[in-house]
Formats: C-alpha cells, structure tokens, sequence
C-alpha cells in the first residue's frame, strides 16, 4: 500500500511571503481552434508547494538535484516523530534528543508539528507565521546524525518568516555551506494522518530539471499492511 506525503499544486494556495505561486495557462483545448487535445504552459516556482532543497539553495558550490545519486531520494529507514508546534514556534536541541537512540536508526526524517491543519483552514497564518527548525537544532542533527538523506516537516519551510535570520542559517548548515554533508531538506509536507508505525520506504521524486537549485517532488510512502 502506497501514501502520498506531498499536496496536490493549485493556485488557490499562497507560498512563502513575497514568492510567486502557481500560474496555469491554456495552451490547447479540445473543440477549440480545432484542437483534438488539451494542453498547459505552467508557470511554478521552484520552492512553491511540496519541494526539496538541493544544496544548491544557499551553497554556491553545491549541487543541483539532478546531480546527486539517485540513492539520496529514496528512504529505507524513514521515521516520522510528532513534535507539536505552533506559530514561529521553533524544533529545538533536546527535543530531537528526546529520540537520539530512533534518530541514530533511521536514514531520513520527517517532523509532524500539527501546523499542517491551518494548510486549508487559514492558508494566509500557513504561509507566513510557520514553525522552523532552529539553527542549533541543524547543527545537532549534521553533527549527531550524519547519515541522515533529508529532513522533512509539514510546514512551509525550515525557516519560519517570523525568525527569518535563524532560518538563514539553519538552511546554510543543512545544505553543507560549512563544508558537511548536505542534509537535503523536503519543505511543505503532508503528513497529516499517516501512521508512523506502518512506513517502511519513502521515495522523494523531484523534477530533474538542470540549472535550478530546487523542485518540487512527489513523496510516496511505502506502508506496512495491516
């Protein structure tokens, strides 16, 4: 059985304050101009919606997705961990450390904060008052858990807009700008609902486009039966 862990793009939803969203343009459509098909010229940022940073984002020198091996997208030990937050409400040190011994076991990480609710009740508060995973806790986790492919959360970015300067740096330590291993990073997730106990493999399918820092992907989840 397979879950999808990243939305569905619209152009309803807002992105991270000051950046573009989704522009859809007909291109063809049946019955019109004799067309017998239908087709879009889409118009999509690259950090809108569900989307993985690549090195790339804040390290000049760092790859692109469509660089790296293939093996940094798929997850054979994914754990989930539910770490309640709220409005610029930040996952700190110890809380991570609460789960050290499942951590040290696992190859990617997903955070569950609960913020993922206002996704669709208050999409405005969503977009531009989300959690973030503070720069000491990105440096715990590139200096305790290397072995980590990415980090994810079902908020809309690993920096919140309210503490903009903290996430700066939380970017730049996960994305290797100091000379680590790149901990790739999966922005905008949805992981409401999803049993923790039953994944068993993520695989993280981005747009393999050459010249971009980042895409947006597609998440599914390999669960357990029940």
């Amino acid at each position: 059985m397979y879950k999808r862990l990243s939305h569905t793009l619209n152009i309803r939803d807002r992105a991270f304050p000051g950046a573009p969203t989704l522009k859809l343009f007909p291109f063809e459509e049946i019955g019109k101009n004799n067309s017998a098909c239908n087709t879009f010229r889409v118009e999509l940022f690259n950090h809108f919606g569900t989307h993985m940073d690549g090195p790339n984002h804040f390290h000049p020198n760092g790859k692109q997705l469509w660089q790296m091996q293939l093996e940094n997208f798929i997850s054979e030990q994914p754990l989930l961990l539910d770490i309640p937050k709220g409005d610029g409400e930040a996952v700190m040190p110890e809380e991570l450390l609460a789960f050290d011994e499942e951590i040290s076991k696992a190859d990617m990480l997903f955070i569950r904060s609960g913020f993922e609710a206002l996704r669709e009740k208050d999409n405005g508060r969503y977009s531009q008052r989300g959690p973030c995973i503070s720069s000491q806790a990105a440096q715990l986790l590139v200096d305790r858990w290397p072995q980590l492919k990415a980090v994810g959360m079902d908020w809309i970015s690993l920096a919140s807009p309210l503490h903009l300067d903290d996430g700066v740096k939380a970017h730049q330590i996960l994305l290797g700008f100091h000379g680590n291993p790149p901990i790739l990073i999966i922005e905008d997730m949805a992981l409401a609902g999803v049993d923790r106990r039953r994944i068993e493999k993520v695989f993280v399918m981005p747009i393999f486009i050459e010249g971009i820092d980042s895409a947006p992907v597609t998440v599914l989840a390999q669960e357990k039966d029940q």
